[in-house]
């Protein structure tokens, strides 16, 4: 998962029908001798410029002499810009301390922040560091260090800190409120939901605690656990902020409960008539619960363009032209419903939390594996023996990928609802293996990988699936993470007996709809913010999967969307004989599945939970003078897959 960058924005959108609830301040207090007898803890979250107030770490100290009383002075009045949000106020008074004192913790813990603050978090860490061995006993030290070090990807190292914090502290609550972000933004949501547990425990009287559980609850696809933060928040506070009420009424939509979720985004409209989440959750209710409905769609565009988007803050815009372009979209006012997509997706680049997210590093990584993979490199692998099926387990391990936007998501339902197999939709299981492989010089250490490696590889992915809830022994286990085709080397290597499940569609339709869809942005997703980043994305991504297939001794059986929808049993049951099972009827209405399984994470859910139609396919005529720029770059692949262009 892509790390945030600073300034920090924890309060990340539980889903795409919800703006971030408010923002959360990490830990940023100063000591007590910094801060005087107050309880302040000032924020990082704030613009800032590029210096640090002209300090340069080793610079000599002032010639003038300063008394104790002058720097606890500088420290108190640093610490006071900081929390007001003043970041060049607080390094120049930080600069202040140190030019006197060049190792005063105090001081440099404030530039610490003032680092973070503006975004730097590498330096960050060193200041901070430097301030936690000079004084090891403050817990909020250790908390800022660890958000420094989670600012850089630092995983492991932050965790260290935060478990640091904790020992110093048991019951200091910034520790769980920052080690619970980390673990949600690593999708370790079992750990983050336990940190917000025991943050409800330390603050029942404020309603951080319950906003961060109710989204990580969501995130993990735990709606139904979301709902219940959000009525435990409703009870316990005297005062129940917005955000409780607009996740309540999206996490309803979400899970089709549609007339509670119009009658609580009602609720707030009339209170904030332009609250985005809820305007947003109240019109897709809508379209869901009438659909075909010109009338409908005439009052609902008219409604939110009302709203204004334009004179939004980001986070909001964003929701709104995502429910205005689907809806102009329905209407087949194409070029209207393109331009709400691209501001849409203009809005999402400029959100604050992707601020220093490398946009390149996913199209760097899929190059490097398109140089690797070479028929050479692979005739030089190590010969390791064949494995027919795991001791203990029920199937050998299967793998659902494609681009997105191919039917994954129908699949998924499709496939869990029968009831020999088990799906774990977009959990980040195979990251694990990867990160291990990774120490070793992955992905060229696959031609060395022995068979102890290999085994211990294994056995992270087995702990993986059984710390998600997969019953290895007596289901067939599908790991469901469309992108993981990206690394189809490395599961064949790992798991020689693996089967790949292949979802395909038109690639013009795939890439539109990914430019179409409002996904949450990470270093991948963020490529689909244009069309010809979309594109390039599919060419490198399919590139890559044909380069496995013809070096690799795949097995891999295709399911391509457009004959999915035309006739499901067709298409469905040569794939569950590849996965050696036989029909079930409980497959023919994954609409129905979906609905009961109520746990569905990706932007597909309102999708999957109707009847199956085939309005989706050919979409991209529609859009085929926006289209056209790109076609040279998917033609190769169009024909390759069969497809008319």
């Amino acid at each position: 998962m892509t790390k945030k960058s600073t300034p920090k924005d924890p309060g990340k959108s539980f889903s795409p029908g919800v703006a971030a609830p408010g923002r959360f301040g990490p830990t940023v207090g100063l000591p007590a001798s910094a801060m005087g007898t107050g309880p302040a803890k000032p924020t990082v979250a704030v613009p800032g410029g590029n210096s640090l107030g002209g300090f340069k770490p080793g610079a000599g100290p002032s010639r003038t002499p300063a008394s104790p009383a002058d720097i606890t002075r500088l420290l108190q009045l640093g610490g006071g810009h900081l929390a007001a949000g003043r970041l060049d106020h607080a390094g120049k008074a930080a600069a202040a301390v140190l030019g006197a004192q060049p190792k005063n913790p105090d001081g440099l813990h404030l530039l610490g922040l003032v680092a973070l603050g503006k975004g730097e978090p590498a330096t960050a860490e060193k200041l901070i560091s430097a301030a936690a061995a000079a004084m090891p006993k403050h817990a909020n030290v250790w908390v800022n260090l660890g958000n420094a070090q989670r600012d850089q990807g630092k995983t492991d190292e932050a965790v260290l800190s935060y478990h640091h914090a904790e020992i110093l502290k048991p019951d200091y609550p910034d520790v769980f409120l920052n080690r619970g972000q980390l673990h949600q933004e690593t999708s370790q949501f079992a750990e983050a939901i336990a940190d917000f547990e025991r943050l409800i425990e330390l603050q029942p009287d404020q309603a951080t605690p319950y906003l961060r559980a109710a989204s990580a609850a969501a995130d993990a696809g735990k709606f139904r656990e979301a709902i219940a933060y959000c009525e435990q928040a409703i009870e316990r506070l005297d005062v129940v902020p917005l955000q409780i009420e607009t996740i309540l009424a999206t996490t309803y939509e979400r899970l089709g409960n549609l007339d509670e979720a119009i009658d609580r985004a009602e609720s707030i409209l009339v209170r904030e008539p332009e609250n985005a989440g809820a305007l947003r959750t109240w019109s897709k209710a809508r379209r869901r619960q009438t659909r075909q409905s010109p009338d409908l769609l005439v009052e609902l565009r008219h409604r939110l363009e009302k709203a204004n988007p334009g004179q939004m803050k980001n986070a909001d815009a964003r929701l709104v032209y995502s429910e205005l372009a689907q809806i102009c979209d329905e209407q087949g006012d194409t070029e209207q419903a393109f331009s709400y997509f691209v501001l849409l997706n203009d809005r999402t680049s400029q959100l604050p939390s992707l601020k220093n997210v490398d946009r390149t590093k996913f199209i760097d990584d899929l190059d490097q594996l398109l140089g690797v993979f070479t028929a050479k490199f692979v005739s030089e692998w190590k010969s390791l023996p064949e494995i027919e099926i795991e001791p203990g387990h029920a199937s050998v391990p299967v793998f659902l990928v494609g681009f997105p936007r191919s039917g994954t998501t129908l699949l998924d339902q499709i496939l869990d609802a029968h009831p020999g197999v088990q799906v774990f939709e977009e959990m980040p299981l195979l990251s694990k293996v990867k990160k291990v492989a990774s120490s070793s010089g992955y992905p060229l250490s696959l031609a060395t990988m022995t068979k102890e490696l290999r085994n211990d590889l294994r056995q992270v992915y087995w702990n993986a699936l059984k710390d998600a809830g997969a019953d290895l022994e007596g289901k067939l286990v599908v790991n469901k993470m469309p992108l993981d085709i990206a690394h189809a080397g490395l599961v064949c290597r790992v798991f020689p007996e693996a089967r790949f499940i292949f979802a395909s569609r038109h690639p013009a339709d795939c890439v539109l709809s990914c430019f179409m869809q409002d996904f949450v942005p990470n270093a991948s997703m963020l490529n689909f913010l244009t069309l010809e980043g979309s594109a390039q994305l599919y060419d490198r991504v399919m590139t890559l999967w044909e380069r496995y297939r013809e070096l690799l001794p795949l097995k891999v059986q295709e399911v391509r969307y457009e004959r999915l929808v035309a006739d499901l049993r067709a298409e469905v049951e040569p794939a569950l004989t590849f996965l050696g099972l036989a029909w079930d009827d409980a497959v023919s209405d994954p609409a129905a599945h979906a609905l009961a399984r109520g746990t569905i994470r990706t932007p597909s859910y309102s999708q999957v939970t109707q009847p199956i139609y085939s309005s989706a396919t050919e979409r991209w005529r529609r859009y085929e003078a926006q289209m056209k720029p790109v076609l040279p770059i998917l033609r190769p692949h169009i024909e390759r897959l069969g497809y008319d262009s």
